[in-house]
């Protein structure tokens, strides 16, 4: 009966040991659910907080970027008129010399073809006067080429007449 009562003991002693680490692990999430609400509440709290902030900053962002976006449109606009300005005014003087470059160009292609007509009249007068030279050697060719047939005949006919 000793014996039955000392594993009683210890069964009841094991059962409250169980009972009471069960508790602790109850007890104990119990306490990490309020530490979590806690945490959850703080960070809920911290957005809204923040939020409002995050918004604002984010709207100042906004505002800044547009006040950025339209300094860099006006400093475009205010560049592309005065390109336009300065191109009008280049065209305005460009047009005023139009005149004088094209007489300039008309009096360069005259000069040119004065020049080009006195080279074709020169190569003309060449050609024509070796084409006479040329028709003059002919010639002369021609008549020294009859003499020597006619003194070739001549020889030949003092030949024959000596022969007989």
């Amino acid at each position: 009966a000793v014996v039955s009562t000392q594993s009683t003991g210890e069964e009841e002693l094991l059962a409250r040991g169980i009972e009471y680490m069960s508790k602790e692990k109850d007890d104990l999430k119990h306490k990490m659910k309020q530490v979590e609400k806690r945490l959850d509440y703080y960070t809920r709290a911290q957005r809204l907080v923040e939020i409002p902030l995050l918004k604002e900053e984010w709207e100042k962002s906004q505002e800044d970027d547009k006040i950025w976006w339209e300094e860099k449109e006006a400093a475009r606009i205010e560049m592309a008129i005065k390109k336009r300005e300065y191109d009008i005014s280049t065209r305005k003087r460009l047009l005023r010399m139009k005149d004088d470059k094209d007489a300039f160009v008309a009096s360069i292609l005259s000069q040119k073809e004065m020049q080009h007509q006195e080279e074709v009249n020169r190569f003309e007068k060449e050609l024509m006067r070796v084409r006479e030279e040329r028709k003059e050697a002919k010639k002369q060719e021609i008549l020294k080429q009859l003499t020597e047939k006619r003194r070739k005949e001549q020889l030949a006919k003092e030949a024959e007449e000596k022969k007989k």
